[in-house]
């Protein structure tokens, strides 16, 4: 029996602006009209010895509320179910990693921010991993913009998807 988790990916205040201000309401009404067995959240911390920090002198979401995941997703999450990371992957943490494998999770539906970068990088480690994995293209976005989004759909197409493209609308699942 194939075992499903919905991971939302960094959908935290930091990441909102007026690219993905709609995406937490439309992930919110998502959950609560699908059924999954179960749903996950991850943060994206950032911290002073980063690569991010050192490398791109990139200096935010190094606590709260920058890191804290949006109000209208808050009603889902609770300590079991939020992974915090470091790096773009949500592969990168062993804590999710460990709830995946002890689950006998084996088809992960990915979504949230950045597409570009994180729903990107843990979507060809999910399948490096061997996960069934689809992203959904509806539920994901760049906060830098639609070329952004654009070029990460065209590269999860490429790489990623099956016979017909596996960003499915969010009414087919």
């Amino acid at each position: 029996m194939t075992k499903t988790a919905l991971i939302v990916i960094d959908v935290q205040n930091y990441f909102i602006n007026e690219h993905t201000k709609n995406i937490p309401e439309k992930i919110a009404q998502f959950i609560g009209k699908n059924k999954f067995d179960f749903v996950l959240f991850t943060k994206f911390v950032n911290h002073e010895g980063s690569n991010y920090f050192k490398l791109l002198n990139w200096k935010k979401c190094l606590g709260s509320p920058d890191t804290d995941i949006h109000p209208a997703l808050e009603k889902f999450v609770n300590e079991s179910n939020l992974f915090e990371k470091t790096s773009y992957s949500i592969f990168k943490s062993r804590k999710l990693v460990d709830f995946l494998e002890q689950n006998k999770i084996t088809k992960l539906y990915l979504c949230g921010i950045d597409i570009d970068a994180c729903v990107l990088a843990s979507s060809f480690e999910a399948f490096d991993f061997g996960y069934d994995v689809e992203v959904l293209a509806d539920l994901s976005l760049s906060h830098s913009g639609k070329q952004l989004d654009n070029a990460a759909l065209e590269i999860i197409k490429k790489n990623l998807a099956k016979k017909e493209f596996a960003a499915k609308e969010q009414n087919q699942l």
